[in-house]
């Protein structure tokens, strides 16, 4: 086959560059950077130079079409600065005086780059070692394009002394430091990465509080806006953290009686001068691997985040501590920042579960082990390669159920200590005790004597509504004339219910530590709950579904049980008869009531 000639220019002997700079970086704008990982990139510049204080601008207008629009960011550090050689090459794609070190957060030198071209098209840095001029480099992508387009060189002049804009005179350092501004940003007008700005904010400071938390809780100062940011540790052992500040305040409007959710659930109140709610640490242990360690630890956090079982969902728990983003999240930590908290696929054992939430759980390694952490030249997507994702599979699944269970007992013991179960099934009961004058009386006699029986009483109030002597015998009083009361109480062990007889009265407690009750009752109570619409079809489709697996084993497991007997069908068949008709008598007679 002979190829024709598509040209009648001659073929150049010139080499041609490899990367047409300004359209490499065009496409390169697309990184995929969040905003709070790209503003990450440059605060790990400001803390490889010493910075102690850091500071973060945005800076707001309006759109022709009335939106709110951040045109421009400035990050401020008090580190070292720059020399010149050094700041010249500071906007170099690929230039780093820590490349490849396995020692400093900083590695590749594309991290500060791509992450200001991923919102905006200008940088503009100025930096100086001491008190003296200010010198400034800077990178107009809009620019390149155009030199590139007409044949020019697309490169980084050699810095010149310039004064930094009088907009940023006030931030400035007074010693030396390094200024980074990012303009002409074009992907921040809102409803772009949030509803508006003040989401967005709020977003990136929970994420930087997050991501720089042991930094923070070392002295290190990061100002955004004018506001000071609180380390945020999903760990819940730091002090002095976001969440302390937060649960503290949730606490006082709950004593101050501001806030009616405690009139609903009685939740125990923590000692008022009680400022620090730290979770209790299940486990730590390193795994080796290729030469070096990683960290992993496991938390449970504090009972006043737990609470109580089915509060997983209000807007403390949703919206103020944002529980739901922890449920099944691990952070990654390199050299002490964090690099990315995410779910890994199929690393957690026996899958996620809502509880999980509670649960916190980081692992800890250094620069030596990228690699086998799959971090990438823009410290993002972390996920553990083959053997070290076994190990670590491994080593959650010693100590989830752990924490699991001892979330549990938490949420028993809240159980049993709060007024939750006075009154929970009082309109059932009520009804009840009117459909119960025409059934069969109670054929028991009971043997016990009346201490023992006011014992009794007084032992069920105490489960019920605690220590206090005035509701426990206001509980005692509401229930002395019903032919049969239900609570839900802490029974450690399998028992699923136990039940009292006593001069005809039915006391029937149901253990809220066992799996029937966790994974059927608890969540249709919630549902039955919850207003009208903030269900979510799949949250009842899913409660649904497993409320008939938990029924039909119910079942089953009652079969299973009578199987133990040596003859089954003599012993049991009365009871079974009446059982039946009893359920089928008073499900006629009581409906609708709750």
């Amino acid at each position: 086959m002979v190829l024709q000639e598509t040209t009648n220019q001659p073929a150049s002997s010139e080499k041609i560059p490899v990367v047409l700079t300004g359209y490499a970086l065009q496409s390169l704008r697309d990184s995929g950077y969040s905003l709070s990982a790209a503003l990450g990139e440059v605060i790990d510049n400001s803390l490889e130079a010493n910075a102690n204080n850091i500071t973060l601008h945005f800076e707001e207008s309006k759109t022709k079409s009335g939106k709110r629009h951040i045109h421009q960011i400035i990050i401020i550090d008090d580190g070292d600065g720059m020399e010149l050689d050094v700041l010249q090459h500071y906007l170099q794609l690929g230039y780093s005086t820590r490349y490849m070190r396995t020692d400093t957060i900083g590695k590749y030198g594309v991290g500060a780059k791509l992450a200001a071209l991923n919102y905006g098209q200008r940088i503009d840095v100025w930096s100086r070692t001491n008190e003296q001029e200010w010198h400034h480099v800077w990178f107009d992508l809009e620019e390149a394009l155009i030199q590139e387009r007409e044949g020019e060189t697309v490169g980084i002049a050699f810095p010149n002394i310039e004064s930094i804009p009088d907009n940023i005179f006030t931030y400035a350092p007074k010693g030396s430091g390094t200024i980074v501004v990012w303009s002409k940003v074009d992907r921040l007008e809102e409803g772009q990465q949030a509803s508006d700005a003040q989401a967005l904010k709020a977003e990136v400071k929970h994420e930087l509080a997050r991501m720089f938390r042991y930094f923070l809780n070392e002295g290190i100062r990061i100002s955004f806006d004018g506001t000071d940011l609180l380390p945020y540790d999903p760990l819940y052992l730091m002090k002095g953290t976001w969440a302390d500040r937060e649960i503290f305040k949730y606490y006082q409007r709950l004593r101050k009686g501001a806030n009616k959710e405690n009139k609903e659930h009685s939740l125990p109140l923590p000692e008022a001068s009680k400022d620090h709610f730290s979770a209790t640490q299940i486990a730590q242990g390193n795994i080796k691997v290729g030469g070096s360690i990683c960290t992993v630890t496991v938390t449970l956090y504090p009972s006043e985040v737990a609470r109580q079982r089915g509060m997983a969902n209000d807007n403390f728990a949703r919206k103020t501590l944002r529980l739901q983003d922890n449920q099944g999240a691990i952070s990654f930590v390199r050299l002490n920042r964090e690099i990315n908290y995410t779910n890994v696929p199929r690393i957690f054992p026996k899958g996620v579960e809502d509880r999980d939430r509670f649960i916190g759980i980081e692992v800890a390694f250094k620069p030596e082990l990228d690699s086998y952490f799959g971090v990438r030249n823009v410290k993002r997507g972390v996920e553990p390669h083959d053997e070290l994702r076994t190990e670590i599979r491994t080593f959650l699944n010693s100590y989830i159920e752990e924490a699991r269970n001892s979330l549990n007992n938490i949420w028993g013991e809240v159980a049993r200590k709060s007024n939750k179960g006075n009154g929970e099934n009082l309109l059932v009961l009520q009804a009840v005790k009117e459909a119960n004058i025409t059934l069969p009386k109670s054929r028991v006699k009971t043997k016990i004597s009346n201490q023992e029986k006011s014992q009794i009483f007084v032992d069920l109030a105490r489960d019920v509504v605690g220590e206090d002597k005035k509701k426990q015998e206001e509980y005692q009083e509401t229930i002395k004339d019903l032919p049969f009361v239900v609570e839900f109480v802490d029974i450690r062990g399998n028992l699923l219910i136990d039940t009292q007889h006593i001069d005809g009265k039915v006391i029937i407690t149901f253990n809220t530590r066992h799996r029937f009750y966790r994974e059927m009752w608890e969540p249709l109570r919630r549902i039955a709950d919850a207003m009208p619409g903030s269900i979510s079809g799949d949250e009842a489709t899913k409660a649904a579904r497993r409320s008939i697996e938990a029924l039909t084993l119910l079942i089953i497991a009652y079969g299973k049980a009578e199987s133990m007997d040596d003859n089954p069908r003599e012993h049991f068949s009365e009871l079974r008869s009446d059982w039946g008709k009893f359920t089928e008598s008073l499900m006629g007679k009581v409906k609708d009531v709750i």
